[in-house]
């Protein structure tokens, strides 16, 4: 008989079959109770007619699919999910045919370093990463027998690191401008980027409500998705925060109110992108994405001298650590700014040996 157990929010069912003299399970992972028993019921009349229902003969881009549906699908942001769809399509084209219980490591290191070939290390992290994460569900379910997926390495083409971010003198060279220029909408949206480091998503499901113009701040609790009319959740819970704004800031965001709509921004991605580009072009800037508004934001409060926790917690990550790896270069700066202010802070000390002048 099937046995059932929970599964943090949804039910697993294991199915036990005979196959080839040896006792084998067979399992699957469902949202409900009642769709884990009514597969259960299927199984077990399939036990009864001789079906073959070994749950490793599925092929892999099947287990795939049905992983990122049942995993993911609820826990991603539909703009998310849409990238596991591509990892998808990959798993299709590279592993056709391909059975669970037929993969071993060397076959999927050989086939992802195929992909490699032309796509670059990043794009392979993420489908390796996600490649792992299946294959560690598969074996729990015991659709595979064998750990064949924790040596995986992600293999690809090395591109050259381009700064996103604005140089300290090309920020404020851009935050003066928007600040004496007209602010349509648009040049309002880049400069909410820029003074506050939300990402494009979350200045663009901004509504009026979200802006307190007595206390300078702003509830960040939403984010709208490429498709301009799907307002969801934030990246995750660490996105859900509160920051502080300028007067400036909080004042030009009050006169721009409308009592035509709750929502500050009616623009799309595409347009603030091609007014950004206008405007590094206009004013000699080193050209950067919308998403690199937001690495100028964190670049240069670092500079500035503000401390990583705060600008960790500013820009919703989930630990400084994030914050670290993605700003390690302004951070080596400080590093050694820090050291040479501590060099002459000790060194004018009154109890610090004075070297003899020899005559």
């Amino acid at each position: 008989m099937a046995s059932f157990e929970k599964r943090g929010n949804k039910y697993r069912v294991v199915v036990s079959v005979m196959d080839n003299n040896a006792r084998r399970k067979v399992s699957k992972t469902f949202a409900t109770k009642t769709a884990a028993k009514d597969w259960a019921i299927m199984m077990e009349a399939d036990k009864l007619q001789n079906k073959s229902i070994i749950a490793s003969r599925m092929t892999f881009a099947d287990w795939f699919k049905f992983w990122m549906e049942t995993y993911r699908k609820s826990d991603v942001r539909p703009s998310t999910y849409k990238t596991y769809v591509l990892t998808l399509n990959h798993v299709k084209k590279s592993f056709d045919g391909v059975v669970l219980e037929d993969l071993t490591y060397s076959l999927l290191q050989s086939r992802l370093d195929a992909i490699g070939k032309t796509h670059s290390k990043g794009t392979m992290s993420i489908i390796t990463s996600r490649i792992k994460a299946s294959l560690k569900d598969a074996l729990y379910d015991k659709y595979i027998l064998d750990d064949i997926f924790t040596r995986l390495k992600p293999h690809g083409i090395e591109r050259s690191k381009k700064t996103n971010a604005l140089s300290v003198t090309e920020f404020e060279k851009l935050q003066d401008y928007l600040y004496h220029s007209k602010l349509d909408k648009a040049n309002l949206a880049i400069l909410v980027a820029l003074e506050t480091g939300m990402r494009i998503g979350e200045v663009l499901a901004l509504q009026y409500k979200d802006v307190s113009i007595p206390f300078n701040n702003i509830h960040i609790s939403k984010s709208r998705s490429g498709d301009m009319n799907t307002i969801g959740k934030p990246k995750n819970k660490n996105s859900i925060r509160d920051i502080k704004i300028t007067k400036e800031l909080a004042n030009i965001i009050s006169n721009e109110k409308s009592s035509s709509t709750e929502f500050i921004f009616n623009c799309r991605r595409q347009t603030i992108r091609n007014r950004l580009d206008s405007l590094t072009s206009k004013l000699n800037l080193q050209p950067i994405t919308v998403h690199g508004l937001r690495h100028s934001h964190a670049s240069y409060l670092l500079y500035k001298g503000v401390s990583i926790n705060y600008v960790s917690a500013r820009l919703g990550h989930a630990n400084t650590s994030i914050t670290q790896k993605v700003y390690a270069h302004m951070l080596k700066e400080e590093k050694t700014r820090e050291q040479d202010k501590t060099i002459e802070v000790l060194s004018v000390s009154p109890d610090v040996p004075k070297a003899i002048r020899k005559c």
